[in-house]
């Protein structure tokens, strides 16, 4: 008898790892989409701005029909430790962002998300947001320090980092350029490539020690203005302690992918719930 159950606890373990084994295995073939949001915004869209601007009716919709069908949000460390190491996720996974720092995220989003249970990620342009020595003028609002303690001790929104002050094209010899990829003019001159270099480590540092100082808490994201840097950004923002960055290229992500390439998918005002789920299916079958 005492053989008999000895056989069977280790039939019993044997069976166990095996499930393990299959588990991990599943969730290691696992499609992470970021969906990318910018201003949930209460008023007249226009068509050239369906990119950026959603209304609060449409935006519950769509977090709503995700909802429903079983997606669950995650954080940027769970992304991280799933893309880096494999980190165990839920069924459907599903993580969502805004990026700039507009007051429509804490009006509209940091509500919902409360009341239903998820978590969102929202970047910011750290010199928009505005205090009393520093008043901002936008053609849309951002949410102040105040308002971002809130949302981030709650646990429902991170706040990442967008830049400090490099959400704009700047001259670069005969072109345009993000601020973040490569040289630029200044006073008429092209920055050498180390003057680019000390640039961006100044903003994506003083960025990064900003939100810090005024949250309490480590700010691991980056969230490239345009979708677009460089090899320097890259290996800069690693430097300072960045470990995700996000992009523009449309996708999704995977296991051992580039936590510096996160590849988002663009929301619409447009957009309905049914429309994003298939946009996600359309890139997890590529």
């Amino acid at each position: 008898m005492k053989k008999f159950a000895i056989i069977l606890s280790l039939i019993m373990i044997i069976a166990a790892f095996g499930f393990y084994r299959y588990e991990k295995a599943e969730n290691l073939k696992k499609y992470v989409p970021v969906l990318m949001y910018h201003n949930i915004y209460d008023g007249k869209i226009p068509p050239n701005k369906s990119g950026v601007l959603i209304t609060p009716q449409n935006f519950e919709k769509q977090i709503m029909y995700l909802k429903n069908r079983g997606y669950e949000t995650i954080t940027v460390e769970d992304l991280y430790n799933f893309m880096k190491y494999g980190k165990r996720l839920p069924k459907k996974p599903i993580l969502i962002t805004f990026d700039d720092g507009y007051l429509g995220n804490y009006t509209y989003a940091y509500p919902l998300f409360k009341k239903i249970g998820y978590k969102g990620v929202i970047n910011v342009i750290v010199k928009n947001v505005p205090s009393p020595t520093n008043k901002v003028v936008t053609p849309y609002p951002h949410f102040d320090w105040v308002k971002a303690k809130e949302m981030s001790s709650s646990g429902v929104m991170e706040i990442e980092s967008h830049t400090y002050d490099s959400h704009r094209y700047a001259k670069s010899g005969n072109h345009e350029i993000p601020m973040l990829a490569g040289p630029i003019d200044i006073n008429g001159k092209l920055e050498t490539m180390d003057e680019y270099k000390k640039r961006i480590t100044n903003d994506l540092s003083k960025a990064k020690a900003e939100i810090e100082r005024n949250l309490g808490k480590e700010v691991i994201a980056l969230a490239y203005p345009y979708g677009v840097g460089s090899e320097t950004s890259k290996d800069v923002a690693s430097s300072l302690g960045y470990k995700v960055i996000f992009t523009m290229e449309e996708g999704v992500n995977v296991y051992k992918g580039d936590t510096y390439a996160i590849k988002p998918i663009t929301v619409k005002n447009t957009d309905t719930g049914e429309d994003i789920v298939k946009k996600i299916e359309m890139y997890e079958g590529k």
